[in-house]
């Protein structure tokens, strides 16, 4: 498919070798939680089922893209650390696939994105949004660039590429209008959603950095590995306060019933504790969360 006999060290069943780029896309780790925040965009702007798929099949491209760059320009680095090599997280650093077909797999993804956003979009900002979560996909990993390695802006770009601008990107696709004028007025909803979802962006890649604190050290330079474990539980419980007061303020501007609230706060404080439970560090940021109570 992305490859020719002899590409690839190993030159056996074609089935398998696709199989391997199938593995670049790495989507168990993304297609639960990523995938349905350009769909709650879509929704808001109260998408037909078709507009709801179109989206779904553009944003499984643009974020899978995202994570084969990632892979692509991380090879390097993965080669030194010999516990991902084991876990067998990325084919290209051990030779199961070429960067020739990664490039080409990369390339198609973006292919399909771009031409069924630009014949969604009704105007401009669908596709805007769709090439600027693209572009950011890139840039994050890029070598020379590296935003992944930039302290504090690797954990605002993650909250820009995979909360904020998927959350508009979906709404406009849908023909949601952002109401932008010379003014500036938005629409309050989707800013607040979106803005909601760009922390939960941003708590995902903390707790991803507290969990591979260990395996970072001395291979990569995140936010966490520079400020070190604890501040990096307190830049979590931050992150998670800050989620929940723009909740309160969905709440306060828009009524969307107590069992959603509930539920809401609920799922805000649960999620960085379940992604974190295996660390040995919970009872500390509970009893971080129990600090900023008092």
């Amino acid at each position: 498919m992305f490859f020719r006999r002899g590409d690839s060290r190993d030159s056996g069943d074609k089935g398998d070798l696709n199989l391997e780029y199938l593995k670049m896309l790495r989507v168990k780790e993304w297609i639960k939680f990523f995938a349905p925040i350009p769909l709650i965009g879509a929704i808001l702007a109260h998408a037909t089922p078709f507009i709801l798929i179109s989206v779904g099949v553009i944003f499984f491209c643009v974020i899978a893209f995202g994570f084969v760059v990632n892979n692509y320009f991380d090879v390097e680095i993965d080669l030194r650390n010999t516990k991902k090599v084991r876990r067998g997280n990325n084919p290209l650093s051990s030779g199961r696939v070429t960067k020739r077909g990664t490039f080409a797999l990369m390339c198609v993804l973006l292919a399909i994105a771009i031409a069924l956003a630009c014949f969604l979009s009704p105007g401009i900002s669908g596709v805007l949004f769709t090439l600027l979560c693209i572009s950011l996909l890139t840039l994050y990993s890029v070598n020379h660039i590296r935003l992944k390695e930039r302290f504090i802006v690797d954990i605002l770009t993650h909250g820009l590429m995979f909360g904020l601008f998927p959350v508009l990107a979906g709404f406009t696709l849908a023909d949601g209008d952002l109401n932008l004028n010379l003014n500036l007025n938005l629409n309050t909803h989707i800013l607040l959603v979106a803005a909601l979802f760009m922390i939960i962006g941003c708590e995902s890649l903390l707790t991803h950095q507290i969990n591979d604190y260990e395996e970072d050290l001395g291979y990569s330079s995140t936010t966490v590995v520079k400020v070190g474990l604890k501040k990096g539980w307190v830049l979590l419980a931050s992150a998670v306060l800050l989620s929940i007061a723009i909740l309160e303020l969905i709440v306060h501007y828009f009524d969307i019933g107590l069992v959603l609230h509930s539920a809401a706060v609920a799922y805000l404080i649960a999620y960085p504790l379940y992604t974190c439970r295996n660390r040995n560090e919970l009872q500390s940021v509970i009893n971080t969360y129990s600090v900023y109570a008092q």
